[in-house]
């Protein structure tokens, strides 16, 4: 009875809580868990999943493709999603990244697999702050990272 309980009430929570990327906002409010036996991790990344299907039903319009790719600026490039407004910031070795919230700002500060991804048409590594960033064809929110425009072309042709 008890882990039914924490089943029911730990997913609740989360949907509760959000972090918030309005403008002039940096704060988050963070779940706490409800019983040991929920993953911190896991409740993190259903945090996350809830965070950005709520900003993704904000979306009113899809982006025209412009020359060089999506805004950045609109792509959280931890969540690899088009989020339809403006990011957070993250500068990090003279580069510019940017995430939904707090938690996207300390992700990528310190975890390299964030900030870098794989080009789809040629598998090789490409740095997202650098990339030509499109989205993934069938998708209104999921992005792909390619190394140049030309990649992206032969990628959809």
């Amino acid at each position: 009875m008890k882990k039914a309980i924490v089943y029911f009430i730990a997913p609740a929570m989360l949907l509760m809580t959000s972090c918030s990327s309005e403008e002039g906002q940096s704060a988050q409010t963070q779940a706490t868990p409800v019983e040991a036996s929920v993953p911190q991790e896991s409740a993190a990344s259903q945090m996350h999943a809830t965070h950005v299907v709520a900003n993704q039903a904000t979306i009113t319009s899809l982006p025209a493709m412009a020359e060089g790719g999506l805004p950045k600026e609109l792509v959280c490039m931890v969540n690899n999603a088009y989020m339809g407004k403006d990011q957070f910031l993250v500068e990090f070795e003279g580069k510019q990244y940017y995430g939904c919230c707090e938690m996207c700002v300390k992700t990528i500060q310190n975890q390299k697999q964030v900030r870098v991804a794989l080009d789809p048409f040629t598998g090789k590594e490409v740095d997202k702050a650098a990339a030509f960033i499109a989205l993934k064809p069938g998708s209104n929110s999921d992005v792909l990272y390619f190394e140049s425009e030309e990649n992206y072309r032969k990628f959809i042709n």
